[in-house]
């Protein structure tokens, strides 16, 4: 007995020994863990500051190079003011690498008038930019130094200088001028080929000597994150349609003025049911709309050229997200492939529908009915071929099948209207409709064939 007591006994601290070990080794385990992330965040930390210090060094030695130019000298290769500076230039500091962006442009200080109010000229002084940027633990990183330089002496204006301002705005609900919108300007003719961000009015504006006279040779390419990409086009017949956005034109001794239309991206999904509203995978249709690019004239009649023109298909789940799209009117078709099998009964929103707002996604769904389906598809018309909405429809048998249905926007009514079953045979068909005089018909509803069925009203006398 007192063996096994002992037994037992040294079992128990084999037991306490093994879980005393466990604890100290899962202590001592999260002392690690939590050293090395707070180590790690040390270190990270460290390394930012220090390529942030050789930036700002990068920066402040660029700008200095900058100060010891000649007032007229002052400008970059392709910027709005033509000078030796690299607008771009990519160097290495310490092993770390470094991208380097100069901007230089005129300002119009409105001490002495805005404008042509200004008695002595628009470029009353230049303001240099240089951003230095690089790629850190958190993405892309950058700093930035801004500097002003006075002309020496009296003010003379340039002559040959033009002004191009462009304003970017949206015009979505709420909208108004985009701030932060990098508007990158290029001109071949000019030398031009450079960009500036836009102020918190939605403008930004160029002036300077390769701001010269030229007739719609100024391309414009607009972009901002989560905003649509927006870039000017030459005129027809150099673009194979008549452009809504034209490249700009610059006259000297005037200001030109170019407002460019920016928006949101929004989201769309589309999703495929049948008439009980069980999803249907596998549908195939083409989706066109958005922003409106221009007008093929060469059509007749003329048709809207629009950057949104896509096949899709549906999934297991019936359904198929498009994710950040441009804004504007869309229209939904079925292909070949879905519509030898499949009706379209009706859509939700009616097509074409609008999608402008960006704070959530437009659900677009469309009803649709095999074409093997016993089923009878009604679309009612009046005189003129017009769709007839809101009519009532009334199918009824000898065997007490009894239903009624008002008409679509589209000027439909699909029949069966539950699980029920559905039989073949004959039914008769009555259609009444404010305005207009009865309908009353037979149909035959073959088996497995979706039966279709057009009916024009006759308008009442007035």
């Amino acid at each position: 007995m007192n063996k096994i007591n002992q037994l037992k006994n040294v079992r128990t601290r084999n037991a306490f020994m093994l879980i005393e070990a466990l604890t100290v080794i899962f202590i001592f385990s999260l002392i690690t863990v939590t050293f090395y992330s707070v180590y790690s965040v040390g270190l990270r930390y460290i390394q930012d500051a220090k390529n942030r210090l050789g930036a700002l060094a990068v920066a402040n030695e660029r700008m200095e190079i900058v100060r010891n130019l000649k007032y007229d000298n002052i400008g970059t290769v392709g910027g709005t003011i033509s000078g030796n500076i690299p607008q771009d230039q990519d160097i290495s500091e310490n092993t770390k690498h470094y991208h380097i962006h100069t901007q230089v442009s005129y300002v119009d200080d409105p001490f002495d008038g805005i404008g042509y109010a200004d008695t002595a000229w628009f470029e009353d002084f230049k303001k240099v930019i240089i951003i230095v940027s690089w790629t850190g633990a958190q993405g892309t990183e950058e700093v930035e130094l801004i500097s002003r330089f006075v002309p020496p002496g009296k003010e003379v204006p340039h002559v040959g200088d033009g002004i191009l301002s462009i304003n970017i705005f949206s015009d979505q609900p709420g909208g108004t001028g985009i701030s932060g919108a990098r508007v990158q300007i290029a001109n071949p003719d000019t030398g031009i080929n450079t960009y500036e961000e836009t102020d918190v009015t939605g403008n930004v504006t160029f002036m300077g000597s390769t701001v010269r006279d030229s007739i719609q040779k100024y391309q414009i390419i607009v972009t901002k994150s989560g905003y649509e990409t927006v870039a000017t086009m030459p005129p027809y017949p150099e673009t194979p349609y008549e452009p809504i956005d034209v490249h700009a034109s610059v006259v000297t001794g005037t200001i030109n003025v170019k407002n460019i239309v920016q928006n949101e991206l929004v989201n769309l999904r589309i999703s495929s049911v049948d008439y009980l509203d069980q999803p249907i995978s596998g549908v195939n249709f083409h989706l066109v709309g958005g922003r409106k690019l221009g007008t093929d004239m060469l059509t007749l009649p003329p048709t809207l050229v629009y950057n949104f023109n896509e096949d899709g298909v549906t999934d297991s789940d019936g359904e198929k997200l498009f994710s950040a799209i441009s804004p504007g009117d869309y229209i939904f078709s079925l292909i070949d492939a879905t519509l030898s099998d499949y009706e379209i009964i009706d859509t939700d929103p009616d097509t074409p529908f609008s999608l402008m707002s960006a704070d959530e996604t437009l659900d677009f769904e469309v009803k649709l009915a095999s074409k093997t389906a016993t089923a009878l598809l009604v679309t009612v018309i009046n005189g003129d071929g017009e769709l007839v909405p809101g009519a009532t429809v009334s199918l009824t048998n000898a065997l007490g099948y009894d239903q009624q249905l008002a008409t679509t926007s589209e000027g439909k009514a699909f029949f069966p209207v539950s699980a029920d079953p559905f039989l073949a045979g004959e039914y008769s068909l009555k259609i009444t409709a404010e305005g207009f005089s009865d309908s009353e018909s037979v149909v035959t509803i073959s088996e497995n064939v979706l039966t279709s069925e057009t009916k024009t009203l006759t308008a009442l006398p007035i």
